[in-house]
């Protein structure tokens, strides 16, 4: 075989193999990437089940008819879903040894238990006394507190999309 043959045969050979490759990672990354759109889709599931429980307890707080029991019940459940979500935050584990987008979102949700430990724990207070035991202080206490808790979720709220901007950017997603 003449040697511009052999050469052509294995440029062709070189060939196949660089497109081979090259199809290979981008079919991979495309598959990554896929996989870590899953991830982030069982987190942000996780935190709406957490929304929607402190809307349940903001539309139990405000019901003028609410029992006290309704609104005990709402508190306890916007607890629990919280910390089920937290485990379910162990249980899933980081994504591919990448510990960014687990950490984000525990930090969120432990700012989420927090408030509702602290100030969501102080309007339930208010709430459950009588409309005669209740002064112009705890009025107050009650609009503070729930500046605090719009102001720090917001905040928290805020850092968990930055660092999911920089895990999409990491995995090549594009957030909506």
């Amino acid at each position: 075989m003449p040697v511009t043959l052999v050469y052509i045969c294995h440029m062709k050979n070189l060939n196949l193999i660089l497109a081979a490759s090259i199809l290979f990672i981008f079919s991979s990354c495309a598959r990554k990437a896929e996989e870590a759109a899953e991830y982030n889709d069982i987190i942000i599931e996780h935190q709406k089940k957490i929304i929607a429980s402190f809307d349940r307890f903001d539309s139990t707080y405000v019901d003028s008819v609410a029992s006290k029991d309704m609104v005990e019940f709402s508190y306890v459940d916007m607890q629990s879903t919280i910390k089920r979500s937290i485990i379910a935050l162990d249980s899933i584990g980081p994504f591919e040894n990448d510990p960014i987008l687990q950490n984000a979102a525990r930090s969120l949700f432990k700012t989420y238990d927090s408030l509702v430990t602290v100030d969501y724990k102080k309007l339930l207070d208010i709430k459950l006394l009588d409309e005669s035991a209740i002064s112009p202080a705890m009025v107050d206490t009650s609009f503070a507190a729930q500046i605090r808790i719009h102001d720090t979720s917001k905040e928290a709220q805020d850092q968990f999309l930055k660092m999911q901007e920089d895990f999409g950017k990491k995995y090549n997603l594009v957030f909506e």
